[in-house]
C-alpha cells in the first residue's frame, strides 16, 4: 500500500521547468543608485529577488511547455542578473554574455513591482530572436 503510494506521488510530481536550475541574482548598483533616488533595506530587497525568480522561472517554464521557448535554449542558461533601469519603458531579458541574461525594467520606479508575464516573455526577443527585426529595431 505504502509502495502504492508513493508511486502515485512520483507520478504526480510536476515535471522539472526548463529554468529551474537559473540562479537570480540582483545587480545591487543599480538598485542602489537609482533614477528614483528610492532606498531598498536588505530584507525588501531579498524578498523581491525571490518574487522576480518565482515569477521570472515560472514565465520561462510556461513558455517552454508552450512552445514558445526552446527547452534547450532555456537550459543554457545558467544566470540572471536583475537590474533596476530607470527610463525603460518595458523589460527587456537579453543575453549578457553565454550563459547568462540580465533583465532591466524600472523596479525601483516601480516600487520592486515586477512587469506581467506576457511583458516579461516580449521583452525577450532579444534574446530568443537576436537576429529577428524587433531586437535590431531596438537600437541598444
Amino acid at each position: 500500500m505504502i509502495l502504492t503510494w508513493a508511486l502515485a506521488a512520483m507520478v504526480a510530481a510536476a515535471p522539472p521547468g526548463c529554468a529551474d536550475h537559473w540562479t537570480v541574482t540582483l545587480d545591487a548598483d543599480s538598485f542602489a543608485h537609482n533614477g528614483a533616488g528610492k532606498t531598498f533595506s536588505a530584507p525588501k530587497l531579498a524578498l523581491f529577488r525571490d518574487k522576480v525568480d518565482a515569477k521570472l522561472k515560472a514565465v520561462v517554464d510556461a513558455a517552454c511547455r508552450n512552445g514558445d521557448i526552446a527547452p534547450a535554449q532555456a537550459k543554457a542558461i545558467r544566470r540572471v542578473r536583475v537590474a533596476s533601469a530607470s527610463g525603460a519603458t518595458e523589460p527587456h531579458l537579453y543575453s549578457a554574455e553565454k550563459g547568462e541574461l540580465t533583465l532591466e525594467w524600472v523596479f525601483a520606479e516601480e516600487g520592486l513591482g515586477i512587469p506581467p508575464a506576457k511583458e516579461i516573455l516580449g521583452g525577450a526577443s532579444c534574446w530568443l530572436k537576436p537576429d529577428g527585426d524587433a531586437c535590431a529595431a531596438e537600437g541598444d
